[in-house]
C-alpha cells in the first residue's frame, strides 16, 4: 500500500533526524555514568567511571548540573539504542514487504477487468470513484427549490452551497449532495454534503447553516445537529459546519484554506 510504505518512510526520516541529533548532543557530555541510591526516600548521586566500576564518586548538590548531563547521557544512551532497533526493523519489513499489495491488486487491472470486478481491497483514486459512484436516496423535500447550478452540473439550494461545492469540486475531493443520514427508528435527515476523506478512507459531513439570523430555522437546525450527535456525527469528530447571516456571508478564502488543509490539498 503506497500510504503505508509513505508512512514508513516518514518514519525513517524522523528516527534520522532524531539518531543525528542524539549523537550530536552525547558528543558534548561528560566522561562516565550516574549512578543513583535511592535510601529512606532520598536519593544519593554518584559519578561513576568505567563499565566495571561500582560505587563511584559522591555528588552533592553543588554538583547537579553534571547529575542532570550524566542522566540525560543514559537517555540519550538508550534512546539512540531503540532509535537503530526501530530502524534496522523498518528496513527489514519493508525488504520483505511485497511488491504488490493488496490494495494494488485492483488498481493493476485494465478498466476492462475493473469494471467487471468488485473489488475487497482498494485506495486512492480507485476508492474515490467506487465511492462516488454509489448510488443514493435523493431528498425529496421541495426540488423545485434547487436553483443554483455547480461546475459539476447539479443543483443545490444556495449560493452558498454551490460556491462550497465548487470548492470540493476544484480541489478534487469527491462528495454527495443532500446525502440521506439514518438518526434512528427509520427516519431520515439529509446533510448538505457528504465528502470523502480519501487519505484516512472516511466520510466527514458538513453541513452549512446559511440563516443563523432567522430564530425558527436555527432551532430546527440545532434540533438536527443534536440528532446527528446521538448517532456519533459531531464537530471535532466528522461534522463540519459553516454559518452565515445576512450581512455577514461565508467567508469563502478562509473555508477553501481550511478545507485545503483538513483534506491535504493544494489550493486551486
Amino acid at each position: 500500500m503506497r500510504a503505508f510504505r509513505i508512512g514508513m518512510s516518514r518514519r525513517m526520516e524522523t528516527l534520522e533526524a532524531a539518531e543525528k541529533e542524539s549523537l550530536q548532543k552525547l558528543r558534548q557530555l561528560p566522561e562516565g555514568r550516574l549512578r543513583i541510591d535511592e535510601k529512606r526516600g532520598k536519593s544519593r548521586y554518584y559519578h561513576v567511571f568505567g563499565q566495571t566500576a561500582k560505587n563511584g564518586l559522591y555528588l552533592g548538590e553543588d554538583k547537579i548540573d553534571l547529575v542532570r548531563s550524566l542522566a540525560q547521557k543514559q537517555y540519550l544512551s538508550n534512546l539512540l539504542k531503540s532509535i537503530r532497533k526501530e530502524k534496522k526493523a523498518i528496513e527489514n519489513y519493508l525488504r520483505s514487504y511485497p511488491s504488490t499489495s493488496p490494495e494494488e491488486v485492483f488498481a493493476k487491472l485494465i478498466p476492462a477487468r475493473k469494471a467487471l470486478v468488485t473489488p475487497l481491497f482498494v485506495e486512492g483514486e480507485d476508492y474515490a470513484k467506487l465511492w462516488q459512484a454509489q448510488p443514493f436516496e435523493e431528498n425529496p423535500y421541495l426540488p423545485e427549490e434547487k436553483l443554483f447550478s455547480t461546475k459539476r452540473g447539479e443543483k443545490v439550494r444556495s449560493k452558498s452551497e454551490a460556491m462550497i461545492a465548487d470548492t470540493y469540486f476544484d480541489m478534487g475531493i469527491p462528495y454527495k449532495y443532500d446525502y440521506p443520514v439514518e438518526v434512528g427508528n427509520g427516519k431520515k435527515k439529509y446533510v448538505d454534503f457528504a465528502v470523502l476523506d480519501v487519505r484516512n478512507k472516511r466520510v466527514i459531513y458538513h453541513e452549512h447553516l446559511g440563516r443563523m439570523d432567522d430564530p425558527a430555522y436555527v432551532c430546527k437546525n440545532m434540533t438536527k445537529l443534536n440528532e446527528y450527535r446521538r448517532i456519533g456525527i459531531f464537530t471535532g469528530k466528522n461534522l463540519i459546519l459553516t454559518t452565515e447571516i445576512d450581512g455577514c456571508p461565508l467567508d469563502m478564502a478562509s473555508f477553501r484554506k481550511n478545507t485545503a488543509e483538513l483534506f491535504g490539498k493544494a489550493l486551486p
